[in-house]
């Protein structure tokens, strides 16, 4: 499972979340390698209100029981179903 970690910006309110704002975001996305799922994980976010992505890291994990955070978890489990799912930070970068 691909892992990628970085920010985005979102495109209109939402929420708790104001337009403008800049969060940090991971993701999972069942296929891999990154490079062949640029434009898929860009395509997933903008259709989600978010732009001006910015990936940090990227890697692969090859056993979930190496994932300790509830939350991250959970995404995981919905990536190996849907093939992509995506966790927010609610908190907005300064």
């Amino acid at each position: 499972m691909l892992v990628i970690n970085g920010t985005a910006e979102l495109m209109h309110d939402h929420n708790n979340l104001t337009k403008g704002s800049r969060h940090e975001f991971n993701m999972f996305s069942k296929a891999t390698p990154f490079e062949q799922q640029v434009d898929k994980i860009e395509q997933y976010f903008v259709e989600r209100g978010w732009d001006n992505i910015e990936v940090l890291t990227n890697g692969v994990i090859d056993n979930p029981d190496n994932i300790t955070h509830s939350v991250l978890l959970q995404a995981y489990e919905k990536a190996d179903n849907e093939g992509f799912s995506v966790t927010i930070n609610n908190q907005p970068l300064v």
